[in-house]
């Protein structure tokens, strides 16, 4: 039996669509300067032509290590987009690590609400809401993205038996027998995510020593542990707690997300895919008709294309 060379094994499938899709002088000279980004977006504009084939053979003349230069210097929304637009192709995007670290600094703008519109936000949540505008996230009582149940925080402080290290008359380090104290805040809500509804729980804690005098060590006494008021610990709690229904709502992004930016198209994509299962559903224009063309729009996608993410 005759030998096929490896060589020719390896360019098969890019010989066989060069011959059903024979490029135009245009396309050609695309391939050749191998830009990625102008390549993914001419595949974009081959699938929503119905040319698959063509779609294919455009975005493998992005290479992984270009795909993956270009994904490094975008924005994490541009990034999404660049590796949905090679996987919509029937390419190989990026790796799902890639994809999660992506979108969990993706951060579109999501609003927060109560059940009853009448509801004022917490307190605790009002200034962790302030503190954190990097996350994006608003509070606004009529049709919010992500409905949220009352926040309380509660303090727990223990003690145990330990060892610290204090300070003699003569500035020495000396270990003494000491109590600590663990003080610890607890923050839980509920929060609507995707279908379910669940218990979002976080904590910020402090832990501090006090001892008695021991004469014999030179060392007096400290009886109060040095600790942050309630209330500051109270705020920490509810600023840990606000930071993880960040990361559980990057995990698990609402279909009402608004869609007047990149951001915010790209986090509609992909819920789309993660609520239907379909990895391509947003690319295949899955949704609501009207949020996915303004996207197109937004993004500079064909009409057609849909939200190309991963």
């Amino acid at each position: 039996m005759r030998r096929i060379p490896r060589r020719a094994v390896v360019m098969a499938p890019a010989l066989l669509l060069a011959c059903a899709h024979p490029r135009t002088p245009q396309q050609q000279a695309m391939v050749s300067r191998g830009d990625c980004a102008e390549l993914l977006q001419a595949a974009d504009a081959a699938r929503a032509a119905a040319e698959p084939a063509l779609a294919a053979d455009l975005a493998s003349a992005c290479t992984a290590d270009k795909l993956s230069a270009l994904v490094d210097a975008s924005t994490p929304e541009q990034a999404l987009l660049y590796c949905g637009r090679a996987a919509a192709a029937g390419q190989n995007g990026c790796g799902p690590a890639r994809v999660a670290e992506l979108a969990a600094h993706l951060n579109p703008h999501l609003t927060l609400g109560s059940a009853d519109e009448s509801q004022r936000p917490d307190p605790l949540l009002a200034a962790a809401l302030e503190a954190g505008k990097d996350l994006n996230l608003s509070w606004r009582a009529q049709d919010p993205d992500v409905v949220v149940g009352k926040l309380t925080v509660v303090i727990d402080h223990s003690t145990s038996a330990s060892y610290a290290a204090a300070t003699d008359a003569k500035g020495k380090k000396v270990r003494v027998p000491a109590t600590q104290h663990r003080l610890v805040a607890r923050a839980e809500a509920q929060v609507e995510l995707g279908s379910k509804t669940r218990v979002l729980r976080a904590q910020d804690e402090v832990r501090d020593d006090t001892w008695e005098a021991a004469p014999r060590l030179l060392v007096s006494a400290r009886f109060e542990p040095t600790v942050p008021p309630d209330e500051e610990l109270k705020k920490r709690a509810a600023a840990a707690w606000l930071r993880a229904l960040a990361r559980a709502l990057l995990a698990n992004p609402p279909e009402g997300v608004e869609v007047a930016d990149a951001r915010g198209c790209v986090a509609y994509g992909l819920s789309l895919n993660l609520n239907s299962g379909d990895p391509l559903a947003a690319a295949h224009g899955v949704g609501d008709p009207v949020k996915i063309a303004a996207c197109e729009t937004l993004l500079g996608e064909p009409a057609g294309a849909g939200i190309p993410v991963p």
